[in-house]
């Protein structure tokens, strides 16, 4: 069968990195899989307009790009109606990556129409902190939650969850009885190669990702500020989509009279060198009150454990585990918390650090191989008669 998949955006697209990434990663699983797949996206990239001929996911996948104008971030363009329409009839099963976009909502409204059998990843869309800010500071947001994301939601096949705080958003809103595929991102790990220590004095932490309060880098910076050692590092590298948030982070900068080095956006080559180049990645996400939990996954942490370097991790994502299996530390969202991670990280002798640098690896070659987690994910999707309850089908998530 030719199975239909939507995104709002795909690689090479610049700028829109999480929800893209993992369709692409899950898109070339299936297509090394044999699979034969039809997908549609906008064109949309901070660069200029993708072709189709840009999108490289495996000759089994048909790419159909859309004109994106105006709303550039929820892939706004009327190409997409004919496109969604065409692939959403003539496909026996559709996967939608994301929620509350324009090609995603377009592409369930369809399916349910078309009774189209239909699964979609909300992609932390209802991870419940965000989902308790819409509620109360984005009411329009809400009645389209309401009104059209919940009941195409209702119908779908499974919503696809990665991580257990993700599931128990989507019953929040669905009700318990809500049917949740749950099965972690998967990572192409043979992509990333394992650099050595970085011998350098002091130590160096990276943060990739946008600036904005979401992310809560700013107030991770201000929690290593107060326990950096003299030769401590941090490189972060990211767009600003928040214009206030971004002026108080580079205030901050600013404060580090040099410790702090912003390298605006990277490319794919870039990153790597930065990875190689420090010793800890940091996801703070969730750590500004105000920003709520919205990420639900973080691509980034399985991208770094793959590249040999152990993380610095917010508590509440796929990722609390990470201790147990002694690849990075876990820090509660607050100051205090950041700063014990941040001294345990400081004392870590050089053979403890490789052998975190070595479990990180382990793990994500043989948990998170992304053709054996697209293969539960295309059982699912693929046996639209199965039953799918609300428990998980994929074992336990970090």
């Amino acid at each position: 069968m030719e199975v239909g998949i939507v995104a709002t955006h795909i690689p090479p697209a610049k700028g829109y990195g999480g929800v893209s990434v993992t369709a692409a990663v899950l898109t070339k699983a299936w297509a090394q899989r044999g699979h034969h797949l039809t997908l549609v996206a906008s064109d949309e990239s901070i660069n200029g307009p993708l072709r189709p001929e840009d999108v490289q996911l495996g000759g089994q996948v048909k790419v159909k790009l859309y004109r994106c104008y105006g709303f550039r971030r929820w892939g706004l363009g009327l190409g997409a109606i004919p496109e969604l329409f065409k692939l959403c009839s003539q496909s026996p099963v559709v996967y939608i990556h994301g929620i509350a976009t324009w090609p995603s909502t377009l592409a369930a409204i369809f399916c349910t129409l078309l009774r189209r059998p239909f699964m979609i990843a909300v992609h932390g869309g209802l991870m419940p902190e965000h989902v308790a800010l819409i509620r109360k500071q984005k009411r329009h947001k809400w009645w389209f939650y309401q009104y059209l994301t919940f009941p195409t939601l209702r119908r779908a096949i499974a919503v696809h969850c990665t991580s257990s705080t993700e599931a128990q958003g989507v019953r929040d809103v669905l009700g318990e009885d809500a049917r949740i595929l749950l099965v972690p991102n998967g990572i192409a790990s043979g992509d990333f190669t394992v650099a050595p220590y970085p011998a350098k004095p002091g130590m160096q932490l990276c943060f990739l990702g946008h600036i904005q309060q979401e992310k809560g880098i700013n107030a991770f910076i201000r929690a290593w500020l107060t326990v950096r050692q003299p030769a401590d590092r941090l490189v972060i590298a990211g767009r600003s989509v928040d214009g206030a948030y971004f002026q108080e982070f580079l205030d901050l900068v600013g404060q580090a009279q040099g410790a702090i080095r912003y390298q605006g956006y990277l490319e794919r080559d870039e990153v790597m060198d930065l990875l190689a180049d420090s010793h800890f990645l940091v996801l703070p996400s969730g750590l500004e009150a105000a920003g709520g939990m919205r990420e639900n996954f973080g691509n980034v942490v399985a991208e770094a454990m793959a590249a040999g370097r152990p993380v610095l991790v917010a508590k509440g994502l796929a990722w609390d585990g990470l201790e147990a299996l002694c690849a990075g530390f876990v820090f509660e969202r607050n100051a205090a918390s950041v700063c014990a991670a941040l001294l345990k990280a400081q004392a870590l002798s050089r053979p403890a650090w490789e052998h975190m640098s070595a479990n990180g690896r382990n793990y994500v070659e043989q948990q998170l191989d992304a053709v054996k987690l697209g293969d539960k994910v295309w059982q699912a999707l693929t046996e639209a008669d199965q039953e799918i309850n609300h428990s998980p089908l994929a074992g336990e998530v970090l």
